[in-house]
């Protein structure tokens, strides 16, 4: 790793937690903090990178780091590293405590989420950012069928062409049972793919939805409201579509929606 990455690298990191007496509270910067702790405790940290043009070489030297196996937190969003990036990212072991990854805007296809849905050292993700991409069908049936994934609470999808198909997808997952949040704003989903969403497997810990911006109308609201599928929804996001006041308050007065507390629509 050359001097100038390494640097960036170490003041990307940001320290999340320590297990530490708490009447012996840490001083100073946080990598000096991770100095004096030595193996008296179990650092954890926030690497935070997007946006810094970092190409292939510089990933691979990143994932032979020796902090590595400390990072709950990975954010790469925007380097373009694309697909090949990915497979370094799901091949290195130093990852297997991460519970966050973000990859927003590198130019992933459906081949990086096949890699992702088969890495053995990911299996303890809890969140997963992979907008701005695009994963299509393919991708996401290969996430949603990866007994890899089941440790999943939140999956964010915004902007990736996923359409009724990929809907299909994730009705049928066996991944997904403990995913809390799912957010797929404009993924082309229309109202079929969302009746696909609304037939499918049930979703007994979704608490938080989003569908914004994807050509819906009454007819969807009508699904959302009589649809079982949903049991615990508490927030439901439907900015950008076309329903009407009067199908919004057949949402609103559904016993099947009875958990419901927020419901944004314009």
């Amino acid at each position: 790793m050359s001097p100038l990455f390494q640097s960036l690298v170490d003041n990307s990191m940001f320290l999340l937690s320590l297990e530490v007496d708490n009447e012996n509270p840490l001083e100073g910067g946080e990598m000096e903090n991770y100095s004096r702790v030595g193996d008296e405790a179990e650092p954890q940290f926030k690497l935070q990178l997007d946006e810094k043009d970092i190409n292939i070489e510089e990933l691979e030297d990143l994932m032979e780091y020796s902090r590595l196996k400390n990072v709950r937190e990975l954010w790469l969003d925007k380097n373009d590293f694309g697909n090949h990036g990915v497979e370094i990212l799901s091949s290195a072991e130093g990852l297997n405590r991460l519970q966050v990854l973000s990859l927003a805007g590198n130019k992933l296809t459906d081949r990086a989420a096949a890699i992702l849905a088969n890495s053995k050292n990911l299996i303890n993700l809890k969140r997963l950012f992979v907008q701005i991409n695009s994963l299509g069908p393919k991708g996401v049936n290969a996430l949603a069928q990866s007994e890899l994934m089941n440790s999943l609470e939140f999956l964010y999808l915004k902007r990736n062409p996923l359409g009724l198909d990929g809907a299909k997808a994730l009705a049928s997952s066996v991944a997904f049972e403990n995913v809390k949040e799912l957010y797929l704003g404009r993924t082309q989903l229309g109202n079929d793919g969302l009746a696909a969403l609304c037939g499918g497997k049930i979703w007994p810990n979704l608490t938080a939805l989003s569908l914004a911006q994807n050509s819906l109308d009454d007819q969807s609201a009508h699904l959302l409201a009589d649809t079982e599928s949903f049991p615990k929804l508490i927030t439901l996001d439907l900015y950008g579509n076309q329903i009407s006041d009067e199908a919004v308050d057949v949402i609103k007065g559904s016993p099947q929606r009875k958990c419901l507390r927020a419901l944004q629509v314009n």
